[in-house]
C-alpha cells in the first residue's frame, strides 16, 4: 500500500453542471413513461426484500465500518420520525448512497434518487432496480410516475435520499449549490427534510499516512414545512436550512484529499481523479527505479 497524497488539485469551471466520476453508463433505453417504478410482481418484491435487508444490509455494512471508519453523529435527531422522511446530502463518496441507506434511514426502507445511467450499468442494473433506486425520468410522462412512486413512498413512512448537488466530487469537502426542487415533495407530503453530511476526519494509528481520510457522518435535526406557507415557499425554506446545516457539518471537515480549484476555461472534469492516479503511479515506479 503506497503513501496517500494530499491537496492534489483538481480544476472545475462550474459548481452545479461538472461531474467528477469516471464511469458514466450508456443509455440503452430512456427512463421515460414505460418506466416501472413500483413494480407488482410479488417474485420482485421478495427478492427486493431479501437483497436489501440479507445482503446488502449487512454487507455494505461492514465494508462502511472496515474502509471508511464511518462514526455516525445524531442518529438521535430521527429517532422519533413516525411519518415518510426525505434526506438530503452531499454528494462525496461512491459510497454516500449506502452511508445515507444504513446510517441515515435505517431501520426504514430507503430509496435513493439517482442519474438515469444507474439502471443501465451491465450487470447491476437489475440489482440496483432490486435495492430500490429511483432514476430521474427523460420526460414528462415518466415525471408523472416518477411523482407518483416518491409520494407513494412516504406515505407508507418510508425513506426517500436525495443528493441535491446531483454530480459526484470525490472527497469534496465543501457544499455546493443546489436548487430548492427536489424539496417539494417533503414539501407536499408534509413530512420532514433532514440533512445528512460526509465530511472526512485525519486517519489514525500505524498506516495513518497509507490511508484515505476516514469518515465522520452526520445526522442533522429534522426540518419540518411550516403552516400558512405555500408548497413553493416551504420548499425554498426547507432548502435554505438544510443548506446552511449541510455548510455547519462541512466545516467539520479535518483534511483535504483533493483541493478543488477553479477555472474559467473548460476541463475535462471526468478524467482527472484517473489522471492523478496514473501519475502517481509513474512516480512510484521512478522511485523504486531510482529515477
Amino acid at each position: 500500500m503506497s503513501k496517500v497524497v494530499y491537496g492534489q488539485k483538481l480544476y472545475y469551471s462550474s459548481l452545479t453542471d461538472d461531474d467528477f466520476a469516471n464511469y458514466k453508463a450508456p443509455l440503452t433505453k430512456p427512463v421515460d413513461g414505460t418506466y416501472r417504478y413500483q413494480p407488482r410482481n410479488i417474485l420482485f418484491r421478495i427478492c427486493a426484500f431479501l437483497l436489501y435487508y440479507a445482503i446488502a444490509y449487512p454487507a455494505l455494512w461492514i465494508i462502511c465500518k472496515l474502509r471508511f471508519g464511518i462514526k455516525v453523529v445524531g442518529k438521535k435527531n430521527v429517532r422519533g420520525i413516525k411519518s415518510g422522511v426525505m434526506f438530503y446530502s452531499n454528494h462525496v463518496n461512491a459510497l454516500d448512497c449506502a452511508f445515507a441507506m444504513i446510517f441515515g434511514a435505517s431501520p426504514r426502507r430507503a430509496y435513493i434518487v439517482c442519474g438515469p445511467d444507474a439502471v443501465h450499468i451491465p450487470f447491476l442494473r437489475t440489482i440496483v432496480r432490486l435495492l430500490g433506486v429511483l432514476p430521474v425520468p427523460s420526460d414528462m410522462a415518466g415525471y408523472r410516475n416518477f411523482n407518483r412512486a416518491i409520494d407513494d413512498k412516504l406515505k407508507a413512512r418510508k425513506a426517500v435520499v436525495v443528493m441535491p448537488e446531483a454530480h459526484i466530487w470525490p472527497y469534496c469537502t465543501f457544499i455546493r449549490p443546489y436548487p430548492a426542487t427536489s424539496f417539494v415533495y417533503a414539501a407536499r407530503n408534509g413530512v420532514p427534510a433532514v440533512p445528512l453530511c460526509v465530511t472526512y476526519r485525519k486517519p489514525k494509528g500505524p498506516f495513518k499516512s497509507r490511508r484515505r481520510p476516514r469518515v465522520t457522518y452526520y445526522v442533522g435535526e429534522p426540518v419540518y414545512p411550516e403552516e400558512g406557507l405555500s408548497i413553493k415557499q416551504n420548499a425554498q425554506n426547507m432548502r435554505d436550512k438544510v443548506f446552511a446545516a449541510m455548510c455547519a457539518f462541512a466545516e467539520k471537515n479535518e483534511v483535504a484529499l483533493y483541493e478543488y480549484v477553479q477555472t474559467d476555461e473548460k476541463v475535462n472534469t471526468r478524467g482527472q481523479i484517473g489522471e492523478l492516479k496514473r501519475q502517481h503511479k509513474r512516480r512510484k515506479k521512478n522511485k523504486e527505479k531510482g529515477i
